[in-house]
């Protein structure tokens, strides 16, 4: 098991290594508010000739007002949905996620329940950086799930269009009582952090779904599917709006040749 973290760098590892009794698992820096650091991290896998049976999508950043990365993009834009579109496109580029018919790779995106009645995507601000505070970052973070589900819903239509050769799924793993909110103001901090510890799941908790979409064979030749904790249901309807996802793809493409220059033409562009 690989876990491709920016921080805890080989704490987190050594953890997970004493808690489950293996020695299997590596720990590699990538930080997806840098697209220069996803670029190293593909390229690292690759020289390793390390091919990903199962590539769960965790990272998320809830940041309480806008941010400015080095790229110029907003740190939730970036991390919460683009750094997604260049990762896995990057992954099926290379052939380090090899589409396969008998092994089926499995791609899950890690996405939220309050992506549901979101506003639809606006492209006036798609890639545009401008301020805005704690409101405007509170339904970010669910607006993003909703670009994160259409970007998974397209995905896998362009790559299984007649059989499942990669499955590509959502999952939501109900609240968690995470660190998520270590940089929300003070005074909102404590009040989430009492509600997180009440009724907010444990992470240990929280993992059993995924890893349930990440390893049962329940899911084989199934694909755009979308779970909250154990429940199979729809996504929004919105998310499966063909021209939507066309147009997502597209304008995600575009944003990447403008701000990368090592940006590539996917595998799966048509």
């Amino acid at each position: 098991m690989i876990m491709a973290c920016r921080r805890q760098i080989p704490e987190a590892g050594e953890k997970v290594k004493e808690l489950s009794g293996s020695e299997s698992i590596e720990m590699r820096y990538l930080d997806l508010s840098k697209i220069n650091i996803i670029h190293d991290f593909v390229d690292k896998l690759q020289k390793d000739n390390i091919n990903p049976d199962v590539t769960i999508l965790n990272a998320a950043s809830a940041a309480p007002r806008s941010r400015k990365t080095e790229s110029g993009q907003d740190e939730l834009f970036l991390v919460n949905y683009f750094s997604n579109f260049i990762l896995v496109n990057l992954l099926l580029k290379r052939e380090l996620i090899h589409p396969d018919t008998e092994k089926q790779p499995r791609i899950i995106f890690i996405s939220s329940d309050s992506h549901r009645g979101s506003s639809a995507i606006d492209y006036n601000e798609f890639g545009r950086y401008f301020t805005y505070g704690v409101s405007k970052a509170i339904s970010n973070y669910s607006y993003f799930k909703l670009v994160l589900n259409t970007f998974a819903t397209e995905l896998s239509r362009r790559i299984n269009k007649d059989k499942t050769n990669v499955q590509v799924n959502a999952i939501c793993p109900g609240p968690v009582n995470s660190n998520i909110i270590r940089e929300t103001p003070f005074l909102i901090r404590i009040a989430l952090r009492a509600i997180f510890s009440i009724i907010f799941r444990s992470p240990k908790k929280a993992a059993q779904p995924v890893i349930y979409m990440a390893c049962s064979n329940d899911f084989l030749n199934r694909t755009n599917e979308y779970m909250h904790m154990f429940i199979p249901k729809r996504m929004d309807k919105k998310v499966y709006d063909e021209s939507e996802g066309a147009r997502l793809w597209q304008e995600s493409l575009k944003l990447w040749k403008k701000l990368d220059k090592n940006a590539i033409e996917p595998v799966f562009n048509q």
